[in-house]
């Protein structure tokens, strides 16, 4: 009966842990939230201004996933 090999899984993701601040343990998401608010408003007020905002269904939904998404963006990307 011939072997069966495994997959190789030696690829390591970095772990996410928590940041300390002035003493303070801070989850790793709230920084990641904290670095795309700047983007996020930037972003609202490009929407706001071209007209999608009145379009969508429910704007403050929209917001909220459009905000997810760029947190997610940013915490797969690094």
């Amino acid at each position: 009966m011939p072997a069966i090999s495994m997959p190789n899984r030696s690829r390591s993701y970095p772990v996410l842990s928590e940041f300390a601040i002035a003493g303070i343990y801070v989850p790793p998401f709230f920084l990641y939230a904290c670095a795309t608010v700047p983007l996020y408003w930037l972003l609202r007020v490009v929407m706001a201004r071209s007209g999608l905002l009145r379009r969508v269904w429910h704007p403050a939904l929209f917001e909220f996933a459009v905000s997810l998404a760029l947190v997610s963006l940013l915490i797969l990307t690094l």
